[in-house]
């Protein structure tokens, strides 16, 4: 009879072994799989660092203190971009206001904040190097330091495989809008490289138009007013 018991427990105990390293081997593949779509993308998602569906980033500091700046989808986009501030230390900003612009040629970009608060400094640095945005976007790059009015919002921002997924879906979002662009003049050859995503200053190449419809599409949360389209 205990011998049987013993035979019996030992069996138990290689089949939740068994479901466990089946569980283990479903959540490894599921983030290989998160890991690959990111490599697809050639955007710089750090961990550790949070994303507004705006398209800005968000640093944390010990302090509470936030630093944030405008993330490496929108970047790569531009070419070589001018940036004008729209804000000072010691203004209030709400969620959704104007407070930053990047403008290339004749067309501009409207950054917006992702949360209310209060900005403590912004970088000036970034005006007479602009090119930070790509060689140092996360370290010296940053564009203003913001006190949060409340540190719960964070809880809507995205970080981690949240952000990977949602950059994947993105990018899937800014093809569309640049095939409709290539059914006016065929310029989506150009963008677009061999089914992965757009050249860096793809948006150089487009029409008004696109440059309006991105920032309504991508700079601007869900529930702010749109204009309309024709």
């Amino acid at each position: 009879m205990t011998v049987l018991f013993v035979g019996m427990t030992i069996l138990l105990f290689l089949t939740l072994d068994a479901i466990v390293r089946r569980s283990r081997g479903r959540a490894d593949v599921a983030a290989a799989d998160i890991q690959s779509a990111a490599r697809g993308y050639p955007v710089r998602l750090p961990e550790g660092i949070f994303f507004a569906r705006s398209h800005t980033w968000m640093s944390l500091l010990p302090s509470g203190k936030i630093r944030l700046g405008v993330d490496d989808f929108v970047g790569r986009l531009l070419d070589s971009p001018s940036i004008s501030y729209l804000k000072e230390p010691r203004q209030r900003v709400q969620k959704g206001e104007p407070i930053l612009v990047l403008t290339e040629g004749d067309h501009s970009l409207t950054i917006r904040a992702p949360m209310e608060g209060e900005i403590l400094e912004r970088n000036d640095r970034l005006i007479k190097e602009p090119n930070m945005l790509k060689e140092m976007l996360f370290t010296d790059g940053w564009a203003y330091t913001i006190v949060p009015t409340r540190h719960s919002d964070m809880k809507h921002l995205l970080l981690g495989e949240e952000t990977r997924m949602w950059i994947a879906e993105e990018f899937c979002r800014l093809r569309d809008l640049f095939a409709k662009e290539g059914g006016t003049n065929n310029i989506i050859p150009a963008l677009l490289q061999d089914g992965g995503p757009p050249v860096e200053g793809a948006l150089k190449c487009v029409q008004p138009q696109t440059w309006e419809q991105f920032d309504v599409m991508f700079l601007r949360e869900a529930g702010e007013e749109l204009p309309h389209f024709k």
